[in-house]
């Protein structure tokens, strides 16, 4: 967020801030990979599913079963279930 000093124009300004999302929800996914201590391959699939790909999606992606991808969600809850009750 940035405070803008306006006085100083004469006519009426619009800021447009563009955004990549893609870069956006890949720091974001990284920052929590690191901050739950995710596997490589939970880091893959939490990366997938914070792009809001379905279970489907990720599993068919990156050549594994639903029931795999539902396990690796599953632990990755968990641990980030573990971190946020800690902190």
């Amino acid at each position: 967020m940035r405070l803008l000093d306006l006085e100083g124009f004469e006519v009426p300004c619009l800021l447009v801030t563009i955004e990549n999302q893609y870069e956006s929800v890949k720091n974001v996914a990284l920052t929590e990979v690191k901050k739950f201590d995710l596997t490589r391959r939970e880091a893959e699939i939490w990366f997938l599913y914070r792009s809001n790909y379905s279970y489907k999606e990720i599993a068919t992606k990156l050549y594994i079963t639903i029931n795999t991808v539902k396990k690796h969600m599953k632990n990755i809850h968990t641990k980030r279930q573990a971190k946020m009750s800690y902190d």
